[in-house]
C-alpha cells in the first residue's frame, strides 16, 4: 500500500472523530419559565427549568462525523485484508 493512501485513510478517520466529538459536546441550553408559559430571557422566572438541545447544524456535523468514521474504518479494514 502506498504511503499517501495510508495518510488519506487516517486523515478521514481523524476528521470524522474530530467532527463527531466536537458536535457531541456542542449542545445549547435555554431556560423555560413554567408559570409564565413560554421562553423568557429575563431573570424574574418563578419556576425556571433548564433544557439542553442540539441545533440543526450540530446534528448534521454529528452525522457527517459518524459517516466519516465508518468510511475510514472500512477502508483501513479492507486494506488490512489485502495485505
Amino acid at each position: 500500500m502506498k504511503f499517501s493512501e495510508t495518510i488519506k485513510e487516517n486523515f478521514i478517520l481523524l476528521l470524522g472523530i474530530g467532527l463527531f466529538v466536537y458536535s457531541l459536546f456542542n449542545f445549547s441550553s435555554d431556560k423555560y419559565c413554567g408559570t409564565g408559559g413560554g421562553l423568557s430571557p429575563f431573570p424574574p422566572c418563578t419556576n425556571p427549568a433548564t433544557f439542553y438541545y442540539y441545533d440543526n447544524l450540530t446534528l448534521i456535523l454529528l452525522v457527517i462525523g459518524a459517516i466519516l468514521i465508518t468510511i475510514g474504518l472500512l477502508k483501513i479494514k479492507s486494506n488490512e485484508r489485502k495485505n
